[in-house]
């Protein structure tokens, strides 16, 4: 269940060829955040961004939302069952898309800003983020829905269903050759596409091979494929090239060095970003001379002296300064490198977004790795069940209570009547490890904890597959307690952690162990049991409560009377 997910956005609304360019209007500032935030998350995130209830429009972003938008994408159990990223939104009539975030992991700034543009947008301000580390899927999600209420616009359906196809394509080819190699394809591949008015698959393809092969990126035919087809629909919208070149350009500088750009090539990528962005604002100061009494506006265009990227309150996620960190589209090349280096704490933990901090694709996979096992270490040491919320430690307490009660004896028996017998060590670390793992899930949520998962190589990705012959999947709605589902199986059936290594289980013993442990956990998060005692006595009832066999008119019994009565049921 490998997953990622994406980043970088920016600025205001896509106008048509030939459209006037909007008259400012009053400022106006959209808030969403995550519906599945505890208030105290959802302060932290004003805090960040600078704002607060009465000066900003808040919307609140739930699970649904997300499935809406990128169901025909990515798979349910990807998108999770929880929301937690936010964003605020300040559309603009100038200055292109600028993206900033921050703890989001699969999503990037710049990707963000790549895949705005291809929704319509043109110019507007984003900060996306979200008060502890997640992958940042729906991100997107959250910062269109905010533009079109700021904007008072709604844009193209079309539009918007291809940018979170973009998004998704740009997320997966990352899994494969990381953020800024991945971004830097999709996004030149597209600005050649539009630019030159390609249409033909043929000619696409070609494109995306050329530049691909440019950042010395390998991908299979099926990837190839795919990239071909989305930018063959990209091709037939309508944008304006002028103010589409100025966010593109942008977002191909920011990421060329970390793609494996030469410093020759960075600097004339550089060039051409600061030529595109000049003739992007000739245009607007030029439609804005021109017309000056337009009729068309955009209700919430955001007052240019002020530039929202500029109020966040990185402090307001991370009083310590030492985890969570800031990335935007804003920085150039130098800027960023520079950020970054002074941004090295000496922990070894790679920036919050990620983009630019390596330059080679094993480095960055393994910076990615060593990052969430340092980071799921110090979480894990400070997580206490103190900590959590009333319900939650309702949860842990009942089951750690269960769980200890249960392997005093160092035996467990199954429903069957099996008894398996476990050494000492196996009885009292068992127990300890469900409970250390139940107390993470619960305090991060099993959507980060996935997340962090996804990143570590020996960890299986498909453990519930791999053993649906041992125990059969059940399809819990609740996401906690699927990913301790997950846990329990690499645990138990696979002994992961060599903790029944000494008990010499047969797979039918692991079976009873792990079935043991789930009904526990089944038990806390409220999942109901069969009550056994109660069937027992229906089925007495029913049997004492049975006809009495049917006869003929000599007394002796009708043969067929069974035959019928079983014909009836079904």
């Amino acid at each position: 269940m490998k997953k990622r997910i994406l980043s970088s956005i920016a600025l205001v609304l896509a106008l048509t060829i030939g459209c006037a360019v909007p008259a400012m209007a009053d400022s106006r500032r959209v808030v969403t955040l995550g519906a599945d935030l505890t208030q105290d998350q959802q302060n932290t995130m004003m805090k960040y961004f600078g704002v607060s209830a009465d000066t900003v429009d808040i919307i609140y972003i739930n699970n649904n939302d997300e499935r809406e938008h990128l169901g025909s994408y990515v798979p349910l159990e990807q998108i999770g069952t929880k929301t937690f990223s936010c964003a605020l939104v300040a559309p603009t009539t100038k200055g292109g898309i600028q993206v900033k975030t921050a703890n989001l992991s699969w999503v990037t700034c710049n990707m963000i800003a790549s895949t705005l543009s291809t929704s319509g947008v043109t110019n507007c301000q984003v900060v996306a983020a979200s008060p502890f580390e997640v992958s940042g899927t729906g991100a997107l999600t959250g910062v269109i829905m905010a533009y079109e209420t700021a904007s008072d616009v709604t844009l193209d359906e079309e539009k918007k269903d291809l940018a979170n196809e973009e998004l998704v394509t740009t997320g997966n080819l990352a899994d494969a050759v990381g953020q800024s190699k991945a971004t830097a394809v999709i996004n030149e591949t597209k600005l050649q596409v539009i630019e030159n008015n390609v249409t033909d698959i043929g000619e696409i393809n070609n494109i995306v091979n050329n530049v691909s092969n440019n950042y010395d990126v390998t991908m299979s035919q099926d990837q190839s494929d795919e990239i071909a087809a989305l930018m063959q629909k990209i091709a037939q919208q309508d944008y304006d090239i002028t103010q589409l070149k100025a966010t593109l350009e942008r977002v191909q500088a920011n990421v060329a060095g970390d793609a494996g750009a030469s410093e020759e090539q960075q600097a004339e990528a550089e060039k051409k970003a600061q030529e595109a962005e000049a003739a992007a604002e000739e245009q607007t100061q030029e439609s804005e001379a021109a017309q000056d009494n337009a009729d068309i506006t955009i209700d919430g265009a955001q007052d240019q002296t002020e530039n929202i990227l500029d109020n966040t309150d990185i402090s307001a996620l991370d009083p310590n300064s030492t985890n969570a960190s800031e990335s935007t589209t804003t920085q150039t090349v130098l800027e960023q490198t520079e950020a970054e280096t002074e941004g090295d704490n000496g922990t070894g933990i790679p920036e919050a977004t990620g983009d630019g901090t390596v330059t080679s694709e094993a480095a960055e996979t393994e910076a990615i790795t060593e990052a969430a096992t340092e980071a799921g270490a110090e979480t894990e040491s400070t997580i206490k069940a103190e900590d959590l919320d009333p319900e939650k430690k309702a949860i842990y307490d009942e089951v750690k209570s269960n769980l200890d009660q249960a392997y005093t004896e160092k035996q467990v028996t199954g429903d069957d009547g099996t008894v398996v017998y476990l050494t000492e060590e196996a009885a009292k670390k068992l127990p300890e490890a469900v409970e250390k793992y139940l107390l993470k899930v619960l305090a991060e949520g099993a959507d980060k904890v996935a997340q962090e998962e996804a990143l570590d190589t020996e960890i299986p990705q498909n453990i519930v597959e791999e053993t649906q012959d041992l125990a059969e999947d059940k399809h819990y709605e609740e996401a906690d307690l699927v990913q301790m589902d997950k846990y329990v199986r690499r645990l138990v059936l696979k002994d992961s952690e060599k903790i029944l290594e000494d008990s010499q289980l047969e797979n039918n013993d692991a079976v009873v162990v792990y079935r043991s442990i789930m009904v526990i956990l089944e038990a806390g998060f409220g999942v109901e049991q069969p009550d056994l005692e109660s069937e027992a006595a229906v089925s007495e009832d029913t049997a004492q409560e049975a006809p009495a066999e049917e006869q003929n008119e000599d007394g002796t019994e009708d043969e067929f009377a069974d035959f019928q009565e079983e014909t009836g049921n079904f």
